[in-house]
């Protein structure tokens, strides 16, 4: 040994991190240490790479490392820039989903507007404020569990007493929410999506005409000084197939982002669908006024850095799986979207429907 040069020093708790440790090092990847957190679903593993030591290594390894470790997926990365650490996320039981019906009883009453995107790796309810965040955008591959995941976002937004317009070029998905309560249209033409947009812009001016005459900086702010929603209700608008509308006319991007940048103050936020995360389709003007992300499963690495700014949404496999950012963190939260049976069945529990629509295609089946 040459003279003073110490050996590195490895602290293993654990027969997982050795079993890892021995793992990278014979794929000839150097590391400084491991600590492993272990949850309900997942385990995590933190590691220190050694210096001179490229992610990219690793993360052209994942498969195979899933496939040592015994992972029912392929392995997410992730690096956590402020702490310097890789984290290395093993599926070790398949992530099991309440139905939206218990998620619904757990929405924030706090909240100005509070929507359900499912439950985290540990196990534990993803709730969020959407008027924090305010504006979401939402892409997947077409059988990623995207519709079922619009569908848990809607009836929260129902339930947390929000003004909800959906646009539905489809025209099948959603068209069973007409009647509902607390859904003021559900439109299905390029046309009828402007005129939405051009009406909430409306709503959104003489809202700011209402907060100027109370003194209130936002509906938030007034919310939480009159303790009611319904001085000035949230508003949530839902557009799915967002290219769709793109592709029509580049225009609607223009009307769209004066109500996305404007809207939170006025108590206005925007959920926007594509399974075309392509540049064309979700441009910088679009990602600069929607800080809240979620990827589901993608074909490429391309397509999500386009939604996430950052690799992952590639690696997931489940139905129903994804990676949200709420934009003011930088790492992404595992999430699985709530199981949903029966569309009809849930708005009539939860008393937002005052009969039942029998449909042939109501049933959604379990994520």
């Amino acid at each position: 040994m040459i003279a003073g040069r110490r050996e590195q020093v490895f602290e293993i708790y654990n027969k997982e991190e050795s079993e890892l440790l021995r793992l990278l090092g014979s794929f000839g990847i150097k590391v400084s240490s491991i600590s492993l957190v272990k949850e309900r679903f997942f385990n995590h593993y933190n590691i220190k790479l050694s210096p001179g030591t490229r992610i990219s290594k690793i993360e052209r390894l994942l498969p195979d490392i899933g496939m040592h470790l015994g992972s029912r997926s392929a392995p997410l990365g992730s690096v956590l820039m402020q702490e310097g650490i890789y984290r290395l996320s093993v599926q070790t039981a398949p992530v099991e989903s309440p139905p939206i019906t218990e998620l619904a009883s757990q929405l924030c009453g706090d909240h100005y507007l509070s929507v359900a995107l499912g439950v985290k790796a540990n196990g534990e309810p993803l709730i969020r404020d959407l008027s924090k965040i305010p504006n979401l955008i939402i892409a997947g591959t077409t059988g990623s569990g995207k519709s079922v995941l619009l569908h848990s976002v809607i009836i929260s937004a129902i339930v947390s007493g929000a003004k909800v317009y959906i646009s539905d070029p489809k025209m099948v998905e959603f068209d069973r929410y007409r009647g509902a309560q607390g859904v003021e249209s559900v439109s299905s033409s390029y046309d009828e999506a402007c005129e939405v947009i051009e009406s909430l812009t409306e709503i959104m001016n003489k809202r700011f005409a209402i907060l100027k005459k109370k003194g209130s900086r936002s509906a938030q702010d007034l919310f939480l000084k009159t303790g009611s929603k319904l001085v000035m209700e949230p508003i949530c608008l839902v557009i799915d197939e967002w290219a769709d509308l793109v592709l029509q006319n580049k225009d609607i991007q223009k009307k769209l982002c004066i109500l996305a940048q404007k809207g939170r103050a006025a108590g206005i936020s925007v959920i926007l669908s594509t399974q075309r995360p392509s540049s064309s389709v979700i441009s910088g003007l679009i990602k600069a006024n929607f800080p809240g992300r979620v990827g589901l499963r993608v074909a490429s690495l391309i397509d999500s850095r386009v939604i996430l700014d950052q690799s992952g949404a590639e690696k997931i496999s489940d139905v129903g799986m994804g990676l949200f950012l709420d934009g003011k963190s930088g790492e992404p939260i595992l999430f699985r979207a709530p199981n949903i049976v029966d569309i009809d069945y849930v708005m009539t529990s939860l008393n937002l429907r005052k009969s039942i629509k029998k449909t042939i295609w109501g049933r959604l089946g379990w994520l």
